[in-house]
């Protein structure tokens, strides 16, 4: 018989990402494009196309051998309209009819997704949850993200927009979140937050290993920058990881309580950082959560790093088809 075989892109707001491969999860080639994110969706949606041609050019392929393609993108994707609703990372992207533009260009049945939802897929299907059918995927980066695993299939919710872990409310008289509303998860715990309080505590004059850093980073300052200054023993970056985490741990001692997972996986650029950053979430879980709910959930690190999103949806075409 023969080998079906899929393209998955995962769009972002920096690169787009594009895969061959086939029903068992296998990435059989690969192309990455820097978005054109402030160009519009005409732009990015040509991009998308061309990507899907470049990528076809290094094999043997062409566009008749696929049975479909996969994409997900960051943003409130509308499961019952099929359409992008907004995308933060992606300038004008408002209610965009991303299936049905990608069909019509490349002439295949195209399947669309929220990229934390294929993420969640993948890992549970093929990374760190394998095999389980009870995960949520947390990913911690510039912002945070979760997809649900409940039962062995995604849940969306009733529109398709469960899963925004990172605007749960934690801290309600906390700063303004991108999303329009104040406290989110997102603005004390992700990537930016920790920047973000870094930058605040250096201007208020503390003495930190953090500004030798900055220098050497070209003046930038980012999460990576005080992840290595903690590894340092800077008690600034200390103090910061310290505060993240106690906030990240309290959204997850939330989910284990109201969703009792098997597993929850954890990825993303700040989760890098490994099990020095992994362990107090682990701390939080056994400590603040229902001690049954707790003693029944797992937290590891992601295993599929980038290719979480379009090995997820690799596993959706080859569901679906």
């Amino acid at each position: 018989m023969k080998e079906k075989l899929y393209v998955a892109i995962d769009l972002g707001g920096t690169k787009i990402y594009t895969v061959l491969g086939n029903g068992e999860g296998s990435i059989l080639a690969e192309e990455i494009f820097a978005t054109k994110a402030h160009d519009g969706p005409q732009a990015v949606l040509e991009q998308l196309v061309l990507s899907v041609s470049a990528l076809l050019a290094k094999t043997s392929y062409g566009l008749n051998d696929l049975q479909a393609a996969g994409i997900c993108a960051a943003g409130f994707f509308d499961w019952q309209k099929r359409l992008l609703v907004h995308s933060p990372n992606l300038s004008g992207w408002n209610n965009v009819p991303l299936e049905l533009e990608l069909t019509a260009r490349l002439g295949l049945p195209v399947l669309a997704e929220n990229d934390a939802n294929a993420a969640a897929l993948g890992e549970a299907r093929l990374g760190a949850g394998a095999g389980s059918g009870d995960l949520i995927f947390v990913t911690v980066s510039t912002g945070i993200g979760a997809g649900l695993i409940l039962g062995g299939h995604i849940y969306r919710g009733t529109a398709g927009f469960a899963g925004e872990f990172g605007h749960m409310v934690v801290k309600s008289d906390g700063y303004l979140c991108g999303c329009g509303r104040r406290g989110c998860l997102e603005t004390v715990a992700s990537g930016t937050a920790i920047a973000r309080a870094a930058s605040t505590a250096m201007q208020m004059g503390r003495e930190t290993l953090l500004t030798q850093l900055a220098e050497e980073n070209e003046g930038k300052l980012g999460a990576p920058q005080v992840f290595a200054a903690a590894e340092l023993g800077d008690v600034l970056a200390g103090e910061i990881l310290a505060d993240a985490s106690y906030y990240l741990g309290l959204g997850l001692v939330n989910l284990v309580n109201l969703l009792n997972p098997e597993i929850i996986v954890v990825g993303g650029g700040v989760a890098n950082a490994g099990d020095k950053f992994l362990q107090p979430l682990r701390e939080a879980i056994a400590d603040k959560a229902i001690p049954p709910a707790a003693a029944s959930c797992t937290l590891r690190a992601a295993k599929l790093g980038m290719a979480a999103g379009v090995i997820g949806m690799l596993c959706r075409l080859a569901e679906q088809n």
